[in-house]
C-alpha cells in the first residue's frame, strides 16, 4: 500500500471515530452537506454500529445493542421536501452561481406509489463505484437510491460519496447508510470503497407493528457484505417514493465529476405481498444547463436499469 493510501485510510479512520464517539450532540450551527440536503451540523448526528433508530409520535431516539436510549430529540415533521431547496423535485433548477454546477439533486428519477396500500418491502439497486473525477476542488457527491414518504420530507438512503460529508471521508470514495426524520439527520459509520467496486444499495421492509393505535414500519438500509455503512430504523410512516440520484455540492465544473456514465442496474421493487410491478413508470429529471442526465433503459420492475450521464 502507498504512503498516499495509507494517510488517506488514517484520515478516514480519525474522521469516523470522531463522528461515533459523540454521536448526541454535533457543535455549532454551521449548515452542512447531507445526502438529504443542507441542515444545522447540529442536527446531524452518527450512529453507532448496532444501535437501532426508532421514531413515535413524539420523539427520536438511538437506542444501543443492549436497550439503552443514548440519544432523544423531539419529532417535529418537516415541512420542507428534501433535495431541492424550497419545494418538492421539480424539472425547473436553478443555478447557484455562474461558475459552478448546479447543486442539491441535479439529476434523477423517481416514482410515487404512495397512493397504494400496499407498501414496497424491498428496493435495490446495483452500481459500479466510477473512477474518481480528474480535478479536486472540495466537492461532494453523492450516489444513493433512496426511499421517502409521499410528502418527500423524509428519507432513508443507502449512500456512495465522494468529498468530505458530515459522516467523514476525504479525497476518496466512501458508502454509508443515512436517515433523515423530521429535522434530524442520521447516519451510519463509513467505509472506503474503490473505483471499479460492484455495490448493492439496499432498502427493506423488515417489520410492520401496531400498538396504541400506532402503527411502525421497521426499515434496514444496507450494503451486502458491508456491516458498518447499516442503519435500522422504525418510523410512523410508510415509505413509498422510490428515487435514484445524483446529488452534488460545491462543483465546479464537469471536471470534478466522473467522465462518461454510471448504471443503476438489478433494480428491483417488491411489495410487502410479495408481487412486482412489470415496469415502474420512472419520472426523470435532469440537469440540461450542465449536459448531466439520468434515463431510463428498463422500466422493469424487477430488473431495472437507468443511466446516470455526466
Amino acid at each position: 500500500m502507498s504512503i498516499t493510501s495509507i494517510i488517506k485510510l488514517s484520515l478516514l479512520a480519525v474522521r469516523i471515530l470522531a463522528a461515533l464517539a459523540s454521536p448526541i450532540e454535533a457543535i455549532g450551527d454551521e449548515v452542512v452537506q447531507t445526502p438529504a440536503g443542507l441542515f444545522p451540523k447540529s442536527k446531524v448526528h452518527a450512529v453507532p454500529e448496532g444501535a437501532r433508530l426508532h421514531q413515535s409520535p413524539r420523539e427520536v431516539q438511538i437506542i444501543a445493542a443492549n436497550g439503552t436510549v443514548i440519544h432523544s430529540r423531539p419529532y417535529t415533521p418537516s415541512k420542507t421536501a428534501l433535495g431541492l431547496p424550497g419545494g418538492p423535485p421539480s424539472s425547473s433548477l436553478t443555478t447557484t452561481a455562474q461558475r459552478e454546477l448546479q447543486s442539491n439533486w441535479v439529476a434523477y428519477a423517481y416514482w410515487d406509489y404512495s397512493t397504494t396500500a400496499t407498501p414496497i418491502a424491498f428496493f435495490g439497486t446495483d452500481w459500479t463505484v466510477p473512477a474518481a473525477p480528474t480535478s479536486w476542488d472540495g466537492q461532494l457527491l453523492y450516489w444513493f437510491n433512496g426511499l421517502q414518504p409521499g410528502g418527500w420530507n423524509e428519507i432513508l438512503q443507502p449512500v456512495l460519496q465522494y468529498g468530505i460529508s458530515p459522516a467523514g471521508g476525504g479525497n476518496i470514495f466512501a458508502i454509508a447508510s443515512w436517515w433523515l426524520v423530521g429535522l434530524e439527520v442520521y447516519h451510519s459509520g463509513i467505509m472506503e470503497v474503490f473505483p471499479g467496486t460492484e455495490l448493492q444499495g439496499h432498502m427493506a421492509l423488515t417489520g410492520i407493528s401496531t400498538s396504541d393505535s400506532v402503527t411502525t414500519y421497521s426499515y434496514s438500509s444496507y450494503f451486502p457484505g458491508y456491516s458498518i455503512p447499516t442503519i435500522n430504523a422504525s418510523t410512523t410512516h410508510v415509505l413509498s417514493v422510490a428515487s435514484e440520484v445524483l446529488e452534488i455540492y460545491n462543483a465546479q465544473t464537469v471536471s470534478d465529476l466522473p467522465s462518461g456514465s454510471t448504471d443503476f442496474t438489478a433494480v428491483d421493487i417488491k411489495f410487502n405481498d410479495n408481487s412486482h410491478m412489470s415496469t415502474i413508470p420512472w419520472t426523470v429529471v435532469n440537469d440540461a444547463t450542465d449536459g448531466i442526465s439520468m434515463s431510463v433503459i428498463s422500466y422493469s420492475g424487477t430488473d431495472g436499469h437507468l443511466r446516470l450521464t455526466y
